[in-house]
């Protein structure tokens, strides 16, 4: 039943995106601001910058988590594996990558390595919904209370039905939301939950930036929740980065404010093709100084391990 429930609501954000392309799609218009953008230098360092500091946060904070006296390069790594790898499959495998990555460290294990990850995957989305339900409230954002309602509706059921079916999944989850809570009222944890607030906040640049070159006056905050809400709706990813799921939501969020759906629409296509092109280059650099074997990756890939 929640693979149903799932792959239906993936059926629907992909006609959600084929109703937008039809509608707002202007090659022309996207390939302009796009060369707009590309060609101005300071707004581009400002956006890579951003970027690549918001994923240096994300290793660091893996780095707290775990704390095992393993260099920070292999955290960062891992992480941009899972980067590239996301934006290349059509299914987030890249945290399998990620995981195994770590886990061929002699001082942690294959299960360690898995609550790691599922862990900060975890205060990943807490913080994203929070951010999201936060701002909305803040901002006095008006939504359809049915489109909410749907979303929370979805989701709800799918955790229900895991929860009830899936007896070791369920003792799995309540151990790492266990762990959670404990992480939270650590004074590591609270480091850990600012360097997280702060690596979503340098990731929402990204969209702020591309939004002043459309000449579209979207405050930082608004760009932040917009973010939030984009990448909190990737948990239905259905295509290789994510294409459709993200166009979809940033189009919508972006509309709340006002911005009319071509401009949302080529924003969320310039934004997340900054984003592909980031994680490519990424992939260029893990090739020359992080390579991993075709097998080991294969492995990792199809690894189950309870």
């Amino acid at each position: 039943m929640n693979k149903y429930i799932m792959q239906g609501a993936k059926l629907l954000i992909a006609i959600c995106f084929i109703w937008v392309t039809a509608y707002a799609f202007d090659f022309r218009y996207i390939l302009n601001q796009a060369s707009e953008i590309l060609s101005n230098f300071f707004l581009l360092s400002i956006m890579t910058l951003s970027y690549f500091f918001a994923f240096l946060i994300k290793a660091k904070v893996w780095q707290l988590y775990v704390g095992k006296g393993i260099g920070f390069k292999l955290y960062f790594d891992g992480v941009l594996y899972s980067l590239v790898l996301n934006h290349l499959l059509p299914v987030k495998a890249g945290d399998l990558v990620r995981i195994g990555y770590l886990a061929q460290e002699n001082k942690v294990g294959w299960a360690a390595s898995i609550q790691s990850v599922v862990v900060m995957r975890l205060i990943d989305l807490f913080l994203l919904g929070a951010i999201a339900l936060g701002g909305a409230l803040y901002l006095g954002i008006k939504m359809s209370l049915l489109f909410v309602f749907s979303v929370l509706g979805i989701v709800g059921i799918i955790i229900i039905l895991v929860l009830i079916k899936k007896y070791k999944w369920r003792e799995m989850i309540f151990s790492y939301l266990k762990t959670i809570k404990q992480i939270l009222w650590s004074g590591t944890g609270f480091m850990i939950i600012c360097l997280i607030l702060l690596s979503w906040c340098l990731e929402a640049i990204v969209l702020f930036s591309v939004a002043s070159q459309f000449g579209i006056s979207l405050s930082y905050l608004s760009s932040l929740w917009v973010n939030s809400f984009t990448i909190a709706g990737q948990v239905f990813h259905f295509s290789p980065g994510g294409i459709g799921t993200y166009e979809s939501f940033m189009s919508f969020a972006l509309t709340v404010f006002a911005v009319p759906l071509k401009e949302s629409y080529t924003i969320a296509i310039v934004t997340h093709g900054f984003k592909f092109l980031f994680s490519y280059v990424m992939g260029i650099y893990l090739l020359l100084f992080a390579p991993i074997s075709w097998l080991k990756l294969i492995n990792w890939l199809k690894r189950k391990e309870e």
